[in-house]
C-alpha cells in the first residue's frame, strides 16, 4: 500500500481532464468539482471570481487547489508573480504529500525564488517529492546532489534519516493501535515435509 509521506513535507502543470464548462449555465465559473480551479478554463473578467472559488477550497485542505494557486502565483502569467503566495500554497500541499506541490517547492529552495537558495533544504524536499512518486523530482535531487559540499551533504542525509525513522515509528504506532492493518505473518508450508513422511516405507 502506497501511503504519502505527509509529514516528511514540511519542509509540472496539473493536467486536468478536459471536461467542459456546463453549457446550460450562465455562470461560466459553474465547473465540475475536479476543474473548479482550472483557471485555463476561465476568461480573465472570470478570473478573480475563480480565484476566490479556488482560495474558498484550498483553505479548506483540498490539496490540488492548493498546488494550483501556488502554480498561479508562482507563474504569473495571469495574475502579478508573487513568490511569497506561491510559496505558501505549495507548502500547503507539501504537507499533505502532494509530490508535484514539493517539486515546485523544492526548485525555488535550489533556485533561491522567494526565499534564500539553500541547496541541504532543496535535496531534502525533492528526496520527499521523488518517494511520492516524482521521477523529475528524483533527477533534479541528484544534481544537486553533486553540487552540495561535504557537510551540506551529512547535514542533509542526518535529517532525511530523521525524517524516516519517525516515519517508520509513525507506521508501527498505528499499526498497534489498528489504524493500519499489520502484515499477516507468512505461515509454514507443510505440504513437502508431509508428502515425504507419506512416502516413506515402514520396515519391517
Amino acid at each position: 500500500m502506497h501511503r504519502p509521506l505527509t509529514h516528511l513535507a514540511l519542509f509540472g502543470l496539473l493536467a486536468l481532464p478536459a471536461a467542459p464548462l456546463l453549457a446550460q449555465s450562465d455562470n461560466p465559473l459553474l465547473i465540475s468539482a475536479e476543474d473548479r480551479c482550472a483557471f485555463e478554463r476561465v476568461d480573465d473578467d472570470s478570473l478573480p471570481m475563480a480565484i476566490e472559488v479556488c482560495e474558498e477550497a484550498a483553505n479548506g485542505g483540498d490539496l490540488r487547489a492548493q498546488f494550483e494557486l501556488g502554480q498561479l502565483y508562482y507563474r504569473g502569467e495571469r495574475v502579478e508573480r508573487n513568490y511569497a503566495s506561491a510559496l505558501t500554497w505549495l507548502e500547503k500541499a507539501s504537507i499533505q504529500g502532494q509530490p508535484q506541490a514539493q517539486y515546485r517547492l523544492g526548485m525555488m529552495h535550489f533556485q533561491g525564488e522567494g526565499v534564500t537558495r539553500n541547496l541541504p533544504q532543496a535535496y531534502i524536499i525533492l528526496k520527499m517529492a521523488a518517494v511520492n512518486g516524482s521521477n523529475e523530482a528524483m533527477d533534479a535531487a541528484d544534481l544537486i546532489a553533486l553540487q552540495m559540499n561535504e557537510q551540506e551533504t551529512q547535514v542533509a542525509n542526518h535529517v532525511l534519516g530523521t525524517l524516516f525513522r519517525d516515519y517508520l515509528a509513525q507506521i508501527r504506532e498505528e499499526q498497534l493501535s489498528g489504524s493500519i492493518p499489520a502484515e499477516p505473518e507468512p505461515q509454514e508450508q507443510q505440504g513437502d515435509e508431509e508428502t515425504e513422511a507419506d512416502g516413506e516405507l515402514e520396515l519391517p
